[in-house]
């Protein structure tokens, strides 16, 4: 009896084009699936300014075309994470993007369910923790959220930024996702044309 083959394996395609080319980035924030919540990531430019932990895919997809190569990675982030989650998945994007990105973009539409305390808590910590290891980098912190605590996760991450001497600015539920997208493009144009020495300058370190 002859033997079938799937097609794919008569066409005699070299092995190479079904591996799959995970980066260590990508490989750390997989391990951390089996908690609640997406933790979906794909680096765009790993020469990029931009990082933009995104929540929700409505949102990460609005964000990705908007940026464009400018954002270093595509994510979503959503779907409820506890602070357990959170927290390690801002490391990993801290520790392997942080220093090359002049704008830290969080940014997602108005959750019904997500927790935006939890969530900005973990971030907020995760970069003071950051911070405290590596010494501060010139970075501008955008946020565009919406959702459950909003306005005690806001507190929180403008305590960070004060305390750690940071420049922010934060946009509610009642902002176009469009125009937040649009303004974070516009503080990492700023930010290439003279304003991360500006950042750097206050913080006492090398842009």
């Amino acid at each position: 009896m002859r033997e079938v083959y799937p097609p794919w394996q008569r066409l005699d395609l070299p092995p190479h084009l079904f591996a799959v080319d995970t980066s260590p980035f990508e490989q750390e924030i997989n391990q951390l699936r089996t908690y609640q919540g997406q933790s979906d990531v794909y680096i765009i430019n790993d020469k990029g300014t931009i990082l933009a932990p995104t929540f929700g895919g409505g949102a990460n997809s609005l964000v990705t075309q908007m940026l464009g190569d400018d954002a270093i990675i595509s994510s979503n982030f959503g779907g409820n994470p506890p602070y357990e989650k959170m927290k390690p998945v801002a490391s990993i994007c801290f520790n392997h993007w942080l220093k090359q990105s002049n704008v830290l973009f969080i940014i997602g539409g108005k959750s019904n369910n997500t927790d935006i305390f939890e969530t900005f808590r973990a971030k907020a910590d995760a970069l003071r923790e950051h911070f405290g290891k590596y010494g501060a980098t010139p970075l501008y912190v955008v946020v565009g959220r919406g959702g459950p605590n909003l306005v005690r996760g806001m507190a929180v991450l403008r305590a960070t930024c004060e305390s750690l001497g940071l420049p922010y600015v934060s946009f509610g539920f009642d902002s176009a996702m469009s125009e937040v997208v649009d303004y974070a493009r516009k503080v990492d144009a700023w930010m290439k044309t003279g304003g991360r020495a500006q950042v750097a300058a206050n913080l006492n370190v090398t842009a």
